[in-house]
């Protein structure tokens, strides 16, 4: 058996196994053909990750569901993307490929792929009703989903197809990690820290796979989002087990894998988002009993104030312990390898002492727009998602040691793009190269 796939099939059986029943009550899944799987998940035959990929055809979601509509306002097709129009906007594609991660323009990138949780499946972000939540909507999912254009599915991978439109490995529409259209968005909803680096073998196993890429000289774009489980649902019964020393460390397995096989690749590490937010915001009664499903380490305590700020707490330490491996050096030794702690998901960061406000500035955000939470409450819908990949597009523009990371730097809705000075996808290395000379 390969090494670590016992592990994919192993961890939040019971929590993959609701959602499959679910999704076939409720018609969104049609499974066929699986009794060669074990009832703890695993698989006994060798090679279970070739096995796997060969059944994806199992799993079928419908192209057309009237409940899965997007949200987000629609951009008119004679309305060019800012980028396009941008009087300092730089080549789209360099010339020739670059050799360098350094010098990397959005229209070089080939590959694109996710890994993480249910923030990077997109778990009912176009469902109308609540008890949807464990649909899994990974075409708008904001770091790996690429259904329709960004003019009516602002994602990351629609945003770099303005630049390539030849690029691959975006999902295509709903399904399980394992289906067809998840391509490579292998993000796991439920996951926790644990599952990372089965997640990174999973999506080797599927690139090396994959016809149309060329591992070797394909420069591939990863996008990494994960821990909020690890706070939800497990830190308050194992501090030690969770705690952000080894989130810290699961994410440096990873990444060390990635730096060892995968060549000419750009990694984004974003910054968990604080799950207390769900509980911060005003809800209804089924919110709340989802919460408690989903985030019971919020009612550890019999005052929910005391639990949300110290989760807050807890998720200053991850974001700390995320930034400082990207900064270590520890990924810099190859010219086509790069990691980058992208920070925009900070601005929804609580209160961490008792008594302590809310941001006001995001008080009125939220007041002000149209809801960007699904219906549970619990993630962020198709609009928050459209959102949020325009801070994560704009964070990668920007030079590391000055990313938007504050309500007070970022610009909503508004592209910043390629310039002849910045045309590049910022790294430590170019940025400093930026801050001594004054261009990339």
């Amino acid at each position: 058996m390969d090494e670590g796939s016992e592990g994919v099939f192993s961890q939040n059986t019971l929590f993959r196994a609701i959602c499959l029943l679910l999704a076939i009550v409720f018609g969104h899944a049609e499974v066929v053909n699986r009794d060669q799987y074990s009832a703890s998940g695993k698989k006994p035959a060798t090679d279970v990750f070739s096995h796997l990929i060969e059944d994806t055809r199992n799993l079928r979601y419908p192209q057309n569901n009237p409940y899965r509509e997007p949200i987000q306002d629609r951009i008119p097709p004679w309305i060019p993307h800012p980028c396009e129009v941008d009087p300092e906007g730089a080549g789209w594609r360099s010339k020739s490929r670059p050799t360098t991660v350094h010098k990397l323009r959005p229209g070089d990138i080939d590959v694109i792929a996710a890994i993480g949780d249910s923030l990077s499946v997109g778990n009912s972000a176009r469902e109308i009703y609540p008890f949807s939540l464990l649909i899994q909507d990974r075409g708008v999912s904001m770091t790996g989903g690429g259904a329709g254009t960004w003019r009516e599915i602002t994602t990351l991978p629609n945003l770099i197809k303005i630049f390539n439109p030849n690029v691959i490995g975006f999902a295509k529409g709903g399904g399980d990690f394992l289906s067809y259209n998840a391509q490579l968005n292998v993000a796991i909803a439920g996951a926790i820290d644990d599952d990372i680096h089965d997640q990174v073998r999973l999506l080797l196993k599927k690139m090396k796979r994959d016809k149309r890429i060329d591992f070797n000289n394909d420069w591939k774009l990863l996008t990494i989002l994960i821990g909020h489980n690890d706070l939800c649902s497990c830190h308050c019964f194992d501090r030690e087990k969770h705690s952000s020393r080894q989130h810290f460390l699961h994410l440096q397995k990873a990444l060390d894998y990635l730096y060892k096989h995968v060549p000419r690749l750009y990694v984004n590490l974003l910054s968990i988002l604080d799950p207390t937010i769900s509980a911060r915001i005003p809800s209804s009664l089924t919110c709340e009993v989802i919460r408690r499903v989903f985030c019971s380490c919020l009612y550890i305590s019999p005052n929910i104030e005391v639990t949300k700020v110290n989760i807050s707490s807890q998720v200053r330490e991850y974001q700390a312990v995320e930034e400082e491996l990207t900064l270590s050096g520890r990924y810099e030794g190859r010219e086509d390898f790069a990691v980058t702690f992208q920070p925009f998901p900070a601005i929804l960061n609580g209160p961490t002492k008792l008594g302590e406000p809310e941001n006001p500035q995001l008080v009125r955000y939220l007041k002000e727009r149209p809801p960007i939470w699904t219906k549970e409450c619990f993630h962020l819908n198709q609009r928050g998602l459209a959102t949020a990949s325009i801070l994560l597009w704009n964070n990668m523009l920007e030079p590391v040691g000055a990313k938007s990371r504050t309500l007070d730097d970022i610009l909503l809705d508004e592209y910043k793009c390629p310039t002849s000075r910045a045309p590049y996808f910022c790294t430590k290395k170019n940025s400093e190269t930026f801050y001594r000379e004054g261009h990339q």
